[in-house]
């Protein structure tokens, strides 16, 4: 009598991408060898640039169908081995959510999305109608139907991509970084709703993600990797034992007695074709020396106030005022010598050709000198760890979590008197983000103005700065929220 076949068996596994401007470049896995059987719930954990994200494009074919690059050994899924199927038939067992949702969402509104695997699937339009309902429940999108996708906030974004791969029910679900963009309810949700599919109708879920402490109540098992090899496969609490978190360190920031850097003033706004307004009276000061942090729901409109800091959006009503003069009229390029902001996504930042001359772009363009552009540029590779990654590597083929490091690198480089960071820790691990803290705990104690937004409860901890959340339109500080 034969058991179980495999939910995926991986034999031999080397994945090498193409060479960039550095040349060959390294394996992202070496000969990794595992399996996983069916209804396991396994985390996937490592430090950024580990391979993690590269072993679930080989479990969903993606590598070697889709990637450049060269694949040696074996993968099977599902029976299936990946060589020989195509994309589209391994889809139809295995759904894959990833860690941007631009690159899974286009279909327009929230109900065309939920419904357009089911109906590629060959469906019943009755039995897709029930799908739909089931994965906007467990996702708690049920309030977005009726909306277009642009309209949406990023974490919004981030619960259908993961709805609509739900509603396609498959038997093994891959997830990379899932509660990145995920308020502490939509990350509490969707944990309990993968807990459930996995313990009742024996889903086999794969996730990797670099906040593993919310997961261990539901993973079964825990696969660390370093350089692209596995260094602990096992029980997830004999691996939280051995990496306890860091404790926060003892900060004492100054806060609230400098001059105001940065000031959104009675702020409204509501978006063109929209009855409700995003921001109703928003009032917020962020001043020279102090660390401001911006939490609150996903749609609640955090990143449409902090594209009000630059000039990316004028309010319609109200007046930010940076450095002591009101911004409104004034061009964006003349505001971004005093402003540097980070938008949410990577992707949506970066777009030169080199590492060097993504992060030179701002300083040459605000005039800095040569030598000090230099310095603003060494400065900042040598703070985010971009060395071994190297001036000439192109930052678009980087991992998710090293184009967020050279985005984060280009405005760190401006050396503006106010920063505004849109959730600047996604993909970052655990020594990255303790890395971002201690430098932009050390920008504040030069006296610039820092204003962070998100929804990572350890990494507010580690800035230490003033929280408050926007909620209802408006700004309260936090101790009011409780």
């Amino acid at each position: 009598m034969t058991g179980p076949e495999p939910a995926v068996r991986i034999e031999g596994l080397t994945c090498t991408y193409p060479p960039g401007r550095r040349g060959p470049q390294p394996p992202a896995l070496r000969d990794l060898s595992l399996t996983i059987w069916p209804g396991e719930f396994v985390l996937l954990v490592g430090q950024s640039g580990s391979g993690k994200s590269t072993l679930l494009r080989c479990v969903n074919g993606l590598i070697p169908h889709s990637h450049r690059g060269r694949m040696d050994g074996t993968v099977v899924v599902a029976g299936m081995d990946t060589r020989q199927r195509e994309v589209c038939e391994i889809a139809r067992k295995v759904g894959t959510v990833f860690q941007n949702p631009e690159h899974q969402l286009f279909s327009g509104n929230v109900e065309s999305e939920l419904a357009f695997g089911p109906e590629h699937l060959g469906i019943d339009a009755a039995l897709i109608r029930e799908r739909v309902a089931r994965a906007a429940e467990a996702t708690g999108i049920g309030h977005l139907m009726g909306r277009e996708e642009n309209e949406l906030s990023w974490g919004e974004r981030q619960r259908l991509a993961i709805a609509s791969v739900l509603a396609m029910e498959p038997t093994i679900l891959l997830l990379d970084e899932p509660v990145s963009g995920l308020d502490a309810d939509g990350a509490g949700r969707l944990i309990a709703t993968l807990t459930r599919l996995n313990r009742e109708e024996g889903l086999t879920v794969i996730v990797a993600e670099h906040r593993f402490e919310r997961f261990l109540p539901a993973c079964s098992r825990f696969i660390a990797l370093e350089a692209g090899a596995i260094v602990y496969d096992g029980p997830p609490a004999a691996f939280a034992r051995a990496n306890p978190p860091h404790p926060a360190p003892d900060l004492t920031l100054p806060g609230g007695h400098g001059t105001p850097a940065l000031v959104f003033e009675e702020i409204a706004f509501t978006y063109p074709g929209k009855d409700r307004p995003v921001l109703d009276g928003a009032s917020l000061t962020v001043r020279a020396g102090e660390i401001v942090v911006l939490t609150g729901p996903n749609g609640s409109g955090k990143t449409t106030l902090l594209r009000h800091a630059n000039g990316l959006l004028q309010p319609d009503r109200g007046r930010v005022i940076v450095m002591g003069r009101a911004i409104a009229g004034q061009p964006v390029a003349a505001v971004a010598a005093e402003v540097g902001y980070l938008s949410q996504h990577a992707d949506t930042h970066l777009f030169a050709e080199t590492v060097e001359e993504e992060i030179a772009f701002a300083p040459k363009n605000l005039g800095f000198s040569s030598e000090k552009k230099e310095d603003c540029i060494a400065r900042a590779i040598e703070g985010l760890g971009l060395a071994a990654i190297g001036r000439q590597a192109m930052p678009l083929a980087l991992s998710v979590g090293e184009k967020q490091r050279v985005a984060i690198a280009s405005i760190l480089a401006m050396e503006t008197p106010v920063i505004v960071l849109d959730e600047p820790t996604l993909g970052l691990d655990a020594g990255r983000k303790r890395d971002l803290a201690a430098i932009l705990r050390g920008y504040a104690e030069e006296g610039r103005g820092v204003l962070v937004s998100t929804h990572d409860a350890g990494f507010a901890s580690l800035l230490g700065g003033r929280q408050v959340s926007l909620r209802n339109s408006r700004i309260a500080a936090a101790e009011e929220e409780r």
